[in-house]
This record gives structure tokens, sequence and C-alpha cells, in this order.
């Protein structure tokens, strides 16, 4: 079954291909710390965040939501593939997830709590029933939250929304760098991983030792037979594109793993979160997940 709002997708984006990317923000951050780029129109991986800095460290290449994969009980319903871009994002105003945000289809505000200082960034968008909205929140204190959140149901019908995103980590550049698990297992071999099995990821250049920490946030939820990953790290490769290409049913554990070597090399961590929705509680409640990224620099 083909969902209708993956045709009008691809109409839109064949439209804009031929007149020539739709208006939408994009920009630089200079904030507290941090120094990054940011893209609410590349097509079509979501709000994109590149060149992302923090104390004068490259830490990201880039970051993006290529997919989030709706599986129904049953198959009930679909499954989908959502997929956010330009052509189905919406103003900000009446969104309930964040309603601080003026009206523009890209939130961008700061605020504090309880004595943090904090940097958002969002994008609300409509595909089908479903609202999304996709942030990323920057606190002064040296982490970044990929959050996604969700609402709507497109069939009356208990599903999981499956949200890839996909983190291209250059640390301190992108020939040094080496990949573990809890604490200190490295990892030489491309991989896939569980929640499970291991509590946090590291990322750290082998000459200067900085490093980010990726840990789950309390309600990532966990795999089943239809996404069965949480995490697939791989050897960075030009060809083995952010673009989601494989539907909703394609699993990223099964995609690019060629037993590459990741130690010292340039490395790709795809991270998946599985959002449970219960057709009983109905379109209007909301539910996020996402991990957070924090940096550790050696200053």
């Amino acid at each position: 079954m083909i969902r209708s709002t993956t045709i009008r997708f691809f109409a839109a984006l064949l439209m804009t291909l031929m007149h020539g990317v739709a208006h939408a923000e994009d920009g630089q951050v200079n904030w507290s710390d941090w120094q990054f780029e940011y893209q609410a129109n590349r097509i079509p991986t979501g709000l994109t965040l590149t060149n992302v800095r923090y104390k004068n460290h490259q830490i990201l290449y880039q970051a993006s939501f290529p997919v989030m994969r709706v599986e129904y009980l049953n198959d009930a319903c679909g499954p989908f593939a959502d997929i956010l871009w330009n052509g189905n994002y919406l103003p900000i105003s009446t969104h309930e997830a964040i309603n601080a945000c003026g009206g523009s289809k890209l939130c961008k505000r700061t605020f504090e709590k309880d004595g943090e200082a904090f940097l958002e960034l969002g994008v609300n968008a409509k595909l089908g029933e479903y609202e999304i909205y996709q942030s990323y929140v920057f606190s002064d204190r040296g982490y970044v939250d990929a959050l996604v959140f969700s609402r709507g149901l497109q069939c009356a019908e208990d599903h999981t929304h499956h949200a890839h995103w996909r983190f291209d980590f250059d640390i301190d550049g992108s020939a040094s760098d080496q990949v573990f698990r809890n604490a200190g297992f490295l990892q030489t071999r491309e991989f896939n991983d569980k929640r499970d099995a291991t509590a946090y990821w590291s990322i750290q250049d082998s000459v200067t030792g900085t490093r980010v920490e990726i840990t789950p946030g309390a309600d990532d939820g966990f795999p089943d037979a239809f996404s069965q990953w949480d995490v697939a790290v791989r050897k960075y490769n030009s060809d083995e594109s952010d673009v989601w290409l494989w539907g909703p049913r394609g699993e990223i554990g099964a995609l690019f793993l060629n037993n590459e070597n990741i130690d010292r090399e340039d490395s790709v961590f795809w991270y998946v979160t599985h959002l449970d929705h219960s057709g009983f509680e109905g379109e209007s409640v909301w539910h996020y997940s996402g991990p957070r990224i924090k940096v550790i620099v050696n200053d």
C-alpha cells in the first residue's frame, strides 16, 4: 500500500526539482560555546545541522532525520515511511509541543530552566493524520538533545513510530575517530547494537581525546521484529546517503553492513527510537523520544 502523503511528497519533490527549492529558513548560529549551520530545506532529511562545533572543537559534520517508520499492530494500517521536508512544514504558533515560535515554520528560541540556558531549533510537520515536531535543544552545559514529538492517528489502532537519526561525527576532524560501547569497549568493525546491551556509546578523537557520549532518552522504547536495532555504526562512504530510499520496511541494521574498519576512521552513527502509541489514547496525546549527545573536551 502506498500512502497518499507519500505520493504527494514525491509529486511535490518533482515540482521542487523542476522549479527550484521553495523558500525555507536556514542559517548560522553562534550561541554560548556552540557554532553550527542549519537547513530546513534539505530534501528530504528533516531539520539538518552541519559543521557543529563546541568550544572551537569540531563535533559533527552533519546531523539529520531521514525517516520515521510507522508500524501498526498486525498491519492493521500502513506501514508508513514519514519523511520531513520543506513541503510538509507548517507554522508552529498553534503547535502544542512548543508554542513560543511566533508562527514561523522553523522554531528558533532561547530559554532558561533551573539556571541552565538552552537554545532550541525545531520544525513542525503534518503528514497524513500525524503531527511531527523535530528539534535540537542545545544546553550551555555542553550537550544537545535530538528530539522528535508525534501525535495523531492514521488508524485507530496501536502502533509504533520508529524514528531514525543519522549522525556523521567528525570529532576534531574525521580521520582519527574511535567508537566505544559503554566504558571503553573499543569497536573496530561496523556493528549493530541495542540499548539493552549497551548503556551508552562514545565517539572519541584518538589524538586530542575530545569525545561525545550518546545516551538514550527515557522514552526511546525497544526494538521489535519490524525495527530490530537501536544503533547502527558504519564507516562513512559518500554513496551511503542519508536520504531514505528503502520505504517503510527498510531495516537500518541490514543496510551498509560490510564489516569495514571503523577504528580511526570517519564513521556514521545511526540511532533509532521506538515510540509506542495506543489507539485508545486518541489523536491528541503527544509522545516524544530522542538521544542526548554530551561533549567532553580536555581544554
